[in-house]
């Protein structure tokens, strides 16, 4: 009998595949272990890039806020409207165009040749400003005298007339034409967006403008220097 047990145990140390109780537990330990570390160095790389997207995002809108604040500022001395919130700029229908007409008068013309260069250096001057512009737009709009089709037709008319205008001999250069040009585009809105009641002769009025708009590109669309971008503050290079 205790023969038998002994050579039973002879053949069980021998065989190099028995694992005992221990050594399996073992085993599953350093597996979930690996696997634990693996997950959680992935959480960690997707907090550091949530954290990145939130600086950028940050970064965007002190841009945006720095930029509004210039435009209050620089652009106080033209009657204009400069929306707080969006940086919006909006120009009534008396100062370009006459009633219902889409080609602009010549006060409208001297108007722009003094408005734009100002209005586009705010936005391009700056490279580290300059990289997130990703679109400006002049847009139209009219009242709801005259029927939708008309007054998109004649809204877009007069956006076209204006972006038309900037790059003709008799406007003249301006610093960052070129660059304007490639982010420039026309929308005709007709009275969809109406900033005031159209039932009076007054919010009609106020409706019938045209509007200077800048867009930001999101911040999965450009590459920064992030520690550059992140000294800018609230009041960044503003003279």
């Amino acid at each position: 009998m205790q023969r038998r047990l002994a050579k039973s145990k002879t053949l069980s140390d021998d065989n190099p595949f028995s694992l005992s109780l221990g050594d399996l537990m073992a085993g599953l330990l350093l597996i979930f272990v690996l696997l634990l570390s693996f997950v959680m160095l992935r959480l960690e790389n997707l907090m550091e890039e949530k954290r990145r997207e939130l600086e950028l995002i940050d970064v965007r809108e002190r841009i945006k806020k720095s930029l509004i604040s210039r435009l209050l500022h620089e652009l106080s001395e033209f009657d204009v409207e400069v929306d707080p919130d969006t940086g919006v700029i909006r120009i009534t229908e008396g100062i370009l165009f006459d009633f219902g007409k889409a080609e602009l008068k010549q006060d409208g013309k001297d108007f722009l040749r003094q408005f734009t260069p100002q209005y586009v250096g705010i936005l391009l001057s700056d490279p580290l400003v300059e990289k997130h512009i990703a679109q400006v737009i002049i847009e139209g709009h009219t009242d709801d005298v005259g029927g939708y089709e008309y007054n998109l037709s004649l809204s877009l008319r007069r956006a076209n007339s204006v972006v038309a205008y900037l790059f003709t001999d008799e406007f003249g250069t301006f610093s960052y034409a070129e660059d304007l040009r490639k982010l420039l585009s026309a929308n005709g809105r007709s009275f969809v967006q109406p900033i005031a009641s159209n039932d009076s002769e007054e919010g009609r009025a106020q409706n019938r403008r045209v509007e200077f708009q800048f867009r930001l590109r999101d911040w999965d669309m450009v590459s920064p220097d992030l520690e550059k971008l992140l000294e800018i503050e609230t009041g960044m290079r503003s003279p």
